[in-house]
């Protein structure tokens, strides 16, 4: 059961930074359900998953950016 919810957090997590609608991190971790720093975990999974994630002041929102 947890790994599941795991799996379906990480999967909104990736379509939420996709459409650049995260929010803030406080207002992110509320959405999942999570604790801030779980949710910062969240984030370093997917960048060492090859995907290159960052915060975005201007859009207020976590977003894939282009690999370099």
């Amino acid at each position: 059961m947890q790994f599941e919810k795991y799996v379906s957090r990480m999967k909104y997590l990736e379509e939420l930074i996709e459409k650049q609608g995260t929010g803030t991190p406080k207002e992110l971790a509320q959405r999942l359900e999570v604790s801030e720093r779980m949710l910062y975990r969240y984030i370093q999974t997917l960048k060492t998953s090859e995907k290159s994630v960052e915060f975005c002041r201007k859009r207020k929102s976590y977003v894939f950016s282009p690999p370099i």
